[in-house]
C-alpha cells in the first residue's frame, strides 16, 4: 500500500531529529572539498614561488646578456646569460632550464621552464606541473659595427640593388645630414639592430631596411688619436721601392712597403704576423688567395690597397699586444680618397677597419663574413655585397650609454 504524503513527511521529520551518525556523515561529505582546497592551495603556492624565482633569474640573465652584447660576440653574450641563470636557480635543481638568443631587432631574449613536483598530485591532476617564463632586454648602449663619418655627404650611405648586409646585433650609423643623407635602391637589404641616419632626408627607392630611424643621434668617432702609431714609417728595408709578383706562392713579412706593389695572376699570398706599413703608392691586387693571422695594415698617407678580381681573403687582427684587434687603419687627418673592394670569392675579415678619410666602394659581390668587425669610414657605397658581421669587441663603438640595458618584455 503506497505511503501517504503525511506518512512521508512524518518519516523525514523523524530522520531529521535523529542525531546519531549525522556529524560523521556531514564531516565525511565536507572533508573531500576541504582537502581538495588545501591541496590545490599548497601546490599553487609551490608553483607561484617557483615561477617568481624563475622569472627573476631569467630577467637578470637577459639583462646581463644584453649588457655583454655591447662588447662581446653573440656566443659569448649567451654564455654570460646561461652562467648567471644557472647560478640563480641552483636550488631549483636540474629541471630548471633556459635558452637565450638574439632577436632580429637586436634584443636579447630568454625563455625558461621548470618542472614542479606537486605535494598533492593525487588530488590535483598529476605528480608534476611545468611552468614557463620569458623575458627580453635591449642594450642601452647599442653596439655600432658600421660608422660613416661625413656630415655633409650626399649620400653618406648608398645601398644599390644587390647590396645585402646582415648585422642583426649591431647598428649602422650614418652622420650625414645631406639631401639625401642615405639612398636605398630596390633589391637592397640592410638588416641591423638599428639603422641610424642623422639627417632627416633619405631617398628610398625600395629594398629592405628594418629598424631605420632618421634624424637620430649617431655615435661619435672614439678612435681619433687613440690608435698606436707604427714604430717606423721610413722607406727602408726590402720593400722600400715597390715590386711585382706574378702568380705562384708569395710569402710576405711585416715592414714598410713604399711605392707600388703589383700582385698579378692570382697568387697565393701568405702574410706573416705583424704590421704592414703602406705609403707612397699602394698594392694592386689581381685576385688570388690571401691569408694572414695576427696582421695589421697601416696607411701612412693616401696609399691604398686595390682589391680586384676574384679575391679570397682570410685576414684577422692580432689577438694581443699593441695592435690587438686592429686590422686596417690609417693616419688621422688625411685628405679624402677612394678605397675600392672589387669582386671576391669570400672574405673573412676580423678586427677594426678604421679608414675615416676613405670613400669606400664595395663592388661586384663583395662577400664578407666576420665574427668581429667594426668599420669606420667617411662614406660607403654597397653595389653588390653579401656581408654578415658582428662588432669587434677589442675596438668597439657604442651609441648611447654603454654598460646598461632595459627589460622590454
Amino acid at each position: 500500500m503506497p505511503m501517504s504524503f503525511a506518512s512521508i513527511r512524518k518519516l523525514l521529520g523523524a530522520f531529521g531529529r535523529h542525531r546519531s551518525g549525522n556529524v560523521a556523515l556531514m564531516f565525511a561529505l565536507l572533508s573531500v572539498p576541504l582537502t581538495m582546497s588545501v591541496a590545490v592551495g599548497i601546490d599553487y603556492g609551490l608553483a607561484a614561488n617557483a615561477r617568481t624565482k624563475l622569472q627573476a633569474a631569467v630577467d637578470a640573465a637577459v639583462l646581463a646578456g644584453a649588457v655583454a652584447s655591447a662588447t662581446k660576440t653573440q656566443t659569448a653574450s649567451i654564455a654570460v646569460a646561461q652562467q648567471l641563470f644557472k647560478a640563480d636557480v641552483q636550488d631549483l635543481g636540474a629541471s630548471a632550464a633556459a635558452s637565450f638568443s638574439f632577436n632580429a631587432n637586436g634584443a636579447f631574449a630568454g625563455a625558461a621552464t621548470y618542472t614542479v613536483n606537486k605535494a598533492f598530485g593525487a588530488f590535483t591532476g598529476g605528480p608534476t606541473m611545468t611552468i614557463g617564463v620569458s623575458a627580453q632586454a635591449t642594450p642601452g648602449g647599442g653596439a655600432v659595427c658600421i660608422l660613416l663619418l661625413d656630415a655633409s655627404a650626399s649620400p653618406g650611405l648608398l645601398a644599390n640593388s644587390g647590396a645585402n648586409v646582415n648585422a642583426a646585433n649591431c647598428e649602422a650609423d650614418v652622420k650625414s645630414t645631406g639631401n639625401p643623407a642615405a639612398t636605398f635602391d630596390s633589391g637592397s637589404n640592410i638588416t641591423t639592430s638599428k639603422l641610424c641616419i642623422q639627417g632627416a632626408n633619405i631617398l628610398n627607392n625600395g629594398g629592405t631596411h628594418p629598424n631605420l630611424t632618421t634624424g637620430c643621434s649617431t655615435a661619435s668617432n672614439p678612435f681619433v688619436g687613440k690608435l698606436p702609431a707604427p714604430a717606423s714609417t721610413a722607406c727602408t728595408g726590402p720593400y722600400a721601392s715597390g715590386g711585382n709578383y706574378n702568380g705562384g706562392t708569395v710569402n710576405l713579412s711585416p715592414g714598410v712597403y713604399c711605392g707600388w706593389f703589383n700582385f698579378n695572376s692570382a697568387p697565393t699570398v701568405h702574410l706573416a704576423p705583424g704590421v704592414y706599413v703602406i705609403e707612397n703608392g699602394g698594392w694592386n691586387v689581381d685576385g688570388g688567395t690571401w691569408t694572414g693571422s695576427g696582421v695589421t695594415f697601416y696607411f701612412a698617407d693616401s696609399s691604398k690597397i686595390q682589391f680586384n678580381s676574384g679575391m679570397s681573403m682570410t685576414l684577422s687582427a692580432p689577438s694581443s699586444g699593441t695592435y690587438a684587434g686592429i686590422l686596417f687603419y690609417e693616419k688621422d687627418g688625411l685628405s679624402l680618397s677612394a678605397f675600392v673592394f672589387d669582386d671576391s670569392v669570400a672574405e673573412s675579415l676580423n678586427g677594426l677597419i678604421y679608414l675615416p678619410s676613405r670613400q669606400l666602394t664595395f663592388n661586384s659581390t663583395s662577400n664578407i663574413s666576420s665574427q668581429q668587425l667594426t668599420l669606420v669610414a667617411d662614406t660607403a657605397i654597397f653595389n653588390s655585397a653579401n656581408w654578415t658581421l658582428t662588432p669587434s669587441t677589442t675596438w668597439s663603438v657604442t651609441n648611447g650609454v654603454s654598460g646598461t640595458a632595459a627589460l622590454t618584455q
